[in-house]
């Protein structure tokens, strides 16, 4: 809990007075003819139907009802992150400390230190803020107390006030708690990182986000990041319910890509998989990850590590990635595809010259919040059907922008050359005027999201694109984010390239017939070309010309199994024979809480001519890993469709052995199990019950076929 600000309660314990004072209104009868007088010296300011402002002597004519307005300080233990001696405070109890026990190893073992989800109270009230306010417009802000403690609605006329004030919040909040994180961080030679509240929603910066402006919050940030500890980002058609926190599937992530960017860095950063469930698969994952790392993000914090391994604390929060549980026995190699991954969406320059308005004004005015985010939302994902690779640009960007008399925003690494804006946006004239320029200069300006130029072009569906130039070559990273086909026609505008692989490390030349090449992609499958003169060593694949249904009987063996005993999980060793099996699902031969591994095995017979050549295995289904092994050979661990592996030269005989190890997730043992029900649920975490619904999507297991042996 310490990292949000509050230091779990020990800000506010210590110093109460750092409690947030928030705006409170007080409803007093107030009959014909009698005279007003304020109950409290702390009266800010009194209002008649709270519509007239009304001072100390004020007479009504009329029976109504007097509304007081003071500021009063918030029973809590979270402080007022807009109030600087706080964050001091803060600091001092917790990054010293840190910093102290932790030298030598700050800037080198170590090298960042998270914020996650720091908040503003959004009726939180200070005298120095509205001392400031006036200062600023020229007017004061106490006329306006019922607007901004949101019980009266805002008109055209009073709109511009709640722009103003929360323009204000939002630099209050960057200057009294996250640039002195920031600050402090780089005086011990760290990077400054973490991600806001409620960032998937692009008016979560007003509705439970407490930054109030969620670019400016980012680029406060050396590595700026989000919040994917759901199922935000998940296969839509896998999802059992879909919300705003499950399958939500926005382009949200570019929020944190764009202000790396603008920031002038490369690394943007995720939070991912926290709450994710015992049912989180491989093919999940690479299906996060992916989804992204196309929008720009390139650093992974994945967790859970169990906060215990005994009792309750066996249902925190949920996936454990601890070596108890079978199924993330494969974790390294997810790893490593990550590490590839990471690696591959750093090199070079992202190219990306299109940028999305982000009408911060109109989320702050909230008179047509709704109706505007709406339309942000639509354009961003019709620019994402469309390959278009963009960024998310606000006023404080167009405003401080280099090169707008040439036609681009530039802005740290970012060059913008074409701006969508949501067709009822409105904007700052400051704003206004500045685009004017850029559009005079050659700058492009629309609100159709077509009018973008693609990364690349595509005939196929669901696809996502991402270009990196690196100086000698052109990096593509290729998302099949969705679509029925997942076949793909490429126009490249090189005859060859590279398609790297990601899961094996290797490099395949490929060939674009012409000017066109084929990718047929799973869901949730990266691809990454390279297009480039330089010459490297790399695999040539030709295509299978014969195929051989693998339809015989398989025996099947228990080999490891989740179990939990007195001393929390352990991992059972299965000795017993193999017996026969159906393919499909194991639970009707194994029971419905199996959760663990088994061996599968079975012989089969190939022709002469197919001796020792180069061919693939093709499993099918799977739930949900599978390590194959032929003839005594190891052909590799598969985590996610397709469920293809190599085999290489000399391998195939005309009598062949076939084992396929197949492991399921810890869900079936969740959702199945009793151990739990000795506690209550505020024992247990809050999560535990979200994330065993989550688990009910992947309760199965086994190999389910059809098994099918290509060769040449």
């Amino acid at each position: 809990g310490w990292p949000s600000g509050g230091a779990c309660g020990r800000v506010t314990r210590a110093h109460p007075e750092y409690a947030p004072q928030v705006l409170m209104a007080q409803e007093h009868r107030f009959p014909a003819g009698e005279v007003y007088r304020k109950t409290s010296p702390d009266v800010l300011a009194a209002f008649l139907q709270d519509e007239t402002l009304i001072e100390d002597g004020y007479q009504s004519h009329a029976d109504g009802v007097v509304v007081e307005y003071t500021a009063q300080q918030e029973n809590g233990s979270y402080p007022d992150l807009l109030n600087k001696d706080a964050t001091a405070y803060f600091i001092a109890i917790t990054h010293d400390g840190y910093a102290a026990a932790l030298q030598p190893a700050l800037g080198q073992h170590v090298t960042a230190v998270f914020t996650d989800e720091p908040k503003a109270n959004v009726k939180a009230f200070r005298k120095e803020l509205a001392e400031q306010y006036e200062a600023e417009y020229g007017e004061s802000i106490l006329p306006y107390l019922p607007l901004i403690a949101q019980r009266v609605a805002p008109t055209e006329e009073t709109v511009h006030v709640l722009q103003r004030w929360f323009d204000l919040y939002s630099r209050a909040f960057c200057n009294s708690f996250l640039l002195p994180c920031k600050n402090w961080a780089n005086e011990h030679g760290l990077a400054f990182t973490g991600h806001m509240d409620v960032d998937h929603d692009p008016l979560g910066c007003m509705r439970g986000g407490g930054n109030f402006h969620l670019m400016r919050a980012l680029r406060c940030l050396d590595i700026p990041g989000i919040d994917v500890i759901w199922q935000q980002i998940y296969p839509e058609d896998r999802a059992i319910k879909q919300d705003g926190m499950n399958a939500y599937n926005g382009f949200f992530p570019r929020y944190a890509a764009s202000a790396a960017v603008q920031n002038g860095s490369k690394r943007a950063m995720a939070e991912v998989f926290g709450v994710a469930g015992p049912g989180l698969t491989y093919d999940a994952m690479r299906y996060t990850v992916g989804y992204l790392a196309v929008r720009g993000i390139n650093v992974f914090n994945l967790f859970n590590f169990q906060l215990g391994r005994k009792d309750a604390l066996l249902a925190q929060e949920l996936p454990i990635f601890t070596e108890s549980q079978v199924f993330y026995r494969y974790l390294p190699l997810f790893n490593r595809y990550i590490e590839r991954l990471s690696y591959l969406s750093t090199l070079g320059e992202r190219v990306c010259e299109t940028a999305l308005y982000y009408p911060i004004s109109d989320f702050h005015g909230g008179l047509h919040a709704d109706a505007v985010a709406a339309e942000f939302d639509v354009l961003g994902r019709a620019l994402e059907d469309r390959l278009v690779d963009f960024d998310i640009v606000d006023d404080d960007v167009i405003l401080a922008a280099e090169g707008v008399e040439n036609g681009c925003l530039r802005f740290g690494k970012a060059t913008y050359k074409h701006i969508v804006i949501p067709q009822n946006a409105t904007f700052p004239s400051e704003t206004e005027e500045i685009l004017h320029r850029f559009v005079a200069g050659g700058g492009r300006i629309s609100h159709d999201p077509a009018d973008p130029t693609p990364v690349l072009p595509v005939e196929g569906s669901g696809l996502r694109a991402m270009r990196r130039s690196t100086g000698n070559g052109d990096l593509f990273c290729l998302f099949r984010e969705g679509g029925e086909q997942g076949s793909y026609q490429i126009r490249l505008s090189a005859k060859t390239g590279y398609l790297l692989d990601l899961a094996s490390a290797s490099m395949q030349r490929i060939w674009a017939k012409n000017g066109v090449y084929d990718l047929t992609l799973a869901v949730g499958e990266t691809a990454v070309i390279l297009l480039t003169e330089d010459v490297f060593a790399a695999e040539e694949y030709g295509e299978f010309s014969k195929s051989f249904p693998i339809a015989h009987t398989f025996r099947f063996g228990r080999e490891l199994e989740l179990a939990c005993g007195k001393n929390g999980f352990e991992t059972v060793r299965h000795t017993d024979a193999a017996s026969a099996i159906e393919l499909g699902d194991w639970c009707k031969h194994l029971g419905a809480a199996y959760s663990g591994s088994g061996v599968y095995e079975t012989t089969f017979t190939l022709p002469l001519d197919a001796i020792g050549k180069v061919g693939e295995i093709d499993l099918g289904d799977v739930r949900f890993a599978a390590e194959v092994v032929l003839n005594g050979n190891p052909l590799g661990v598969i985590l996610a469709p397709p469920y293809r592996v190599r085999i290489p030269d000399g391998v195939l005989q005309q009598e062949n052995r076939l084992e396929i190890t197949v492991t399921n997730t810890s869900a079936n043992w969740y959702v199945h199990t009793d151990y739990f029900d000795k506690w209550e649920t505020n024992e247990l975490s809050p999560y535990f019950a979200g994330s065993l619904e989550y688990a009910k999507e992947c309760v199965s297991g086994g190999l389910y076929g059809p098994i099918t042996l290509y060769t040449e």
